[in-house]
């Protein structure tokens, strides 16, 4: 580990500087790639659940990528972002994620590839941040109907000391799936693989070092490696994998970062003859006694004096830990879920109400609980649907639920006035069973009236099925408007009845 980096002097990192500069061959050329994924709007440093101490966020980040510039020279350091990065926390939802772009302009990145939480604040907000991004934006694999990409460039060719450096930037093709559809209406998302293949044949020949800097997941990442053994290395996102140093597919280097800026991604490449002949991979913490970098705070500073008197406002008191971390909300019930599916089919008058595990993005402590508690627990801006669902429907749905159990889903459901239980070995689509509703079964040929939310309604994360449904109101009410005026009414929020999803034995 790196940990000498928050603690050395700069005449140690100077003399260091010196020693391996004359290690290097004359002939070769050293570069740096400092990376991050999925940080999701985490600008500040934030307490994991079960930790004791803060770690992570770009204030802290951007103190460590300026130490390696300082180390290395700014003219060898590549800083890349790839995706997921301006969408999540209250700072950038309540403003189209401006302050995070501002935050990595001040950091001096070179390239960014969007994830697909940013399509969610639709196409003409992401077009317009990236306008004010002062770094590009590379995404090769979206275009309009008509073949022209949608917005930002597929590629980039730069020269880091010597190096001619190409980058394409490619997206999750599951992107339609996992945003509101109508934030991708008119958009086409190719086959990475497939585009990143024709893109390499082109760039491959004019550039000494080619780079992928993706948010398509770990293993698509492999799958890349595996399929274009022209690029060099990957910089991945989208499946927060943490990967301790470089993982050697087909002789292409793969590494991502984790998430939340928990850690700096740090390879350094000595590159002679367009191949790499050398590298050191490793992932540096981001912990609590790395000073804040005091141009990001600046511009966090400014922001949160705007975010402030938003969300200040307490809404209730809770003695319960209300639990929303994503292994959890992604795989099992929890009582945050059960909570927020509670309140959606009370508000609605349904007889059912189910949500989706990844719409849950937080967890809230006991005591006071304050509107921007709710708003960062439910940071997307899906609204209250209700829909008329067949009996089968509401089945095929569950069954949809925990299709992937155990590994997490986003689209783990949880639920309101339904429970279910669901075999684990056996094969998926055959998995459910005992579903009732209330105290009684459920009637395969019945319409039930189903709370949701609009993203669900619409077939996000693959629930098709939900659209069979007839709409019988489209309130317009964001969910977590819904569970702000809860806590409002309620005051101290009790734990609702658990038992509603179990694994059968």
């Amino acid at each position: 580990m790196r940990a000498w980096f928050r603690n050395a002097s700069f005449s140690f990192v100077l003399v260091l500087v010196l020693l391996l500069s004359v290690s290097l061959p004359l002939w070769a050329a050293e570069i740096v790639i400092l990376h991050n994924n999925d940080v999701h709007s985490r600008l500040e440093s934030h307490v994991p659940s079960g930790a004791e101490e803060k770690q992570g966020g770009r204030v802290r980040l951007a103190t460590l990528v300026e130490r390696i510039r300082a180390e290395y020279g700014a003219d060898k350091v590549l800083l890349l972002d790839a995706g997921d990065a301006i969408h999540g926390m209250n700072i950038d939802n309540l403003f189209g994620g401006l302050p995070s772009i501002e935050v990595m302009n001040a950091m001096g990145y070179n390239a960014f590839t969007p994830g697909n939480h940013e399509f969610n604040y639709g196409q003409e907000v992401l077009a317009q941040r990236i306008l004010d991004a002062d770094f590009p934006t590379l995404m090769a694999n979206v275009t309009r109907e008509d073949g022209t990409l949608f917005a930002g460039r597929s590629a980039l060719i730069t020269e880091i000391n010597g190096v001619k450096v190409g980058i394409m930037g490619l997206v999750a093709q599951e992107t339609p799936m996992v945003t509101h559809p109508k934030n991708v209406v008119g958009l086409v998302f190719h086959d990475p693989i497939a585009v990143a293949k024709q893109l390499a044949a082109k760039l491959r020949p004019e550039v000494d070092l080619l780079v992928a800097l993706t948010h398509i997941g770990y293993g698509v990442d492999r799958e890349l490696a595996n399929a274009v053994p022209e690029l060099d290395v990957i910089v991945g996102g989208h499946s927060h994998t943490e990967l301790p140093e470089a993982e050697v597919v087909n002789g292409v280097l793969i590494v991502q970062s984790h998430e939340y800026a928990n850690n700096l991604g740090f390879l350094r490449l000595v590159v002679e003859d367009g191949q790499i002949v050398e590298y050191e991979s490793e992932l540096l913490p981001v912990t609590a006694d790395i000073p804040k970098n005091a141009k990001v705070q600046a511009v966090i500073d400014r922001w949160n004096e705007q975010v402030e008197h938003r969300l200040a406002q307490v809404a209730g008191t809770t003695s319960v830990e209300w639990i929303g971390e994503r292994e959890f909300v992604r795989t099992q019930e929890t009582n945050l879920g059960n909570l927020i599916a509670d309140i959606i089919r009370e508000t609605a008058g349904a007889e059912i109400a189910i949500t989706n595990g990844g719409g849950i993005r937080a967890s809230i402590g006991a005591g006071d609980v304050t509107v921007g508690d709710i708003y960062n627990v439910l940071p997307f801006d899906n609204t209250l649907v209700v829909v008329e669902l067949m009996g089968m429907d509401i089945i095929d749905a569950l069954e949809h639920s925990v299709r992937l159990w155990p590994e997490q889903s986003g689209g783990f459901l949880q639920v309101s006035g339904i429970s279910f239980e669901f075999v684990p070995d056996a094969l998926p689509g055959g998995r459910v069973i005992n579903v009732k509703v209330g105290d009684n079964a459920i009637s395969a040929g019945r319409y039930y009236l189903v709370a949701t939310n609009d993203f669900l309604a619409a077939g996000g994360d693959g629930y098709d099925t939900l659209k069979n449904g007839k709409l019988v109101a489209d309130t317009g009410i964001m969910l977590r408007d819904v569970v702000v005026d809860y806590f409002l009414e309620n005051g101290d929020v009790k734990e609702p009845e658990a038992g509603r999803i179990v694994v059968a034995e």
